[in-house]
């Protein structure tokens, strides 16, 4: 079943990846939309390495698998698309918009305190607990923004009002993998394919949302 799991994740992602690539990889594209793309190929690699090492007879559950970076490198992009390219666009700062940068804080918190009940406190084995703290400080990064430009008012360019279905799938995606992870730490399949099938549907639908939210804001 975690065979499985990944395979239907690769391949939406590479779906998503390759469709990125010829859409944004060209001259004169935005670059958060090319950093959303980057994401998609670091989702793949990392989910070929698992497919890999489970046809060779390994596991994922029980040892540091390479396959864990696709997902830190994942959300590392979204971190960038957003903090690095938009959010000095969205926010000058003011303190009328404050309490957006307050709400927006709600992320980070949820993900510490899924972490500190269902790895830290559990009984689960060491590694795992590194690995969920590891994912939660990504996570804490790339869910703020994404929430802060998902209820964030458009103030001048409007691009934060396009590129809210997309934050919204980033969202998800994020706790997708986050219960992926959950699932693995205690050798649950069946979780593991719910949470992958999520993956899926996201990766796949994410790419093809980014390009009619800039198209939306173009005309």
């Amino acid at each position: 079943m975690y065979l499985i799991a990944n395979i239907i994740v690769c391949v939406c992602a590479l779906a998503g990846f390759i469709y990125g690539g010829i859409q944004f990889f060209r001259p004169k594209k935005a670059l958060y939309a090319q950093m959303i793309t980057l994401s998609l190929g670091c989702i793949t690699f990392g989910r070929l390495f698992n497919i890999v090492r489970l046809m060779t007879g390994g596991t994922l559950s029980d040892h540091f698998q390479l396959g864990f970076l696709g997902l830190i490198g994942s959300l590392m992009f979204f971190f960038s698309a957003n903090y690095g390219t938009v959010d000095s666009l969205v926010d000058e700062g003011s303190k009328e918009l404050k309490k957006y940068r307050l709400i927006a804080i709600a992320a980070p918190v949820v993900i510490v305190a899924m972490y500190v009940v269902l790895f830290l406190l559990s009984d689960i084995p060491t590694l795992w607990k590194i690995l969920g703290a590891v994912l939660t400080l990504f996570a804490m990064s790339a869910s703020y923004f994404n929430l802060k430009h998902l209820i964030f008012p458009d103030v001048e360019f409007g691009v934060v009002k396009c590129l809210r279905k997309y934050n919204l799938l980033a969202l998800i995606y994020t706790a997708a993998i986050f219960t992926e992870c959950v699932a693995l730490s205690r050798d649950n399949e069946l979780l593991t394919l719910i949470s992958c099938c999520v993956t899926g549907i996201v990766t796949a639908a994410m790419i093809p949302t980014v390009v009619r939210g800039i198209e939306k804001w173009k005309t």
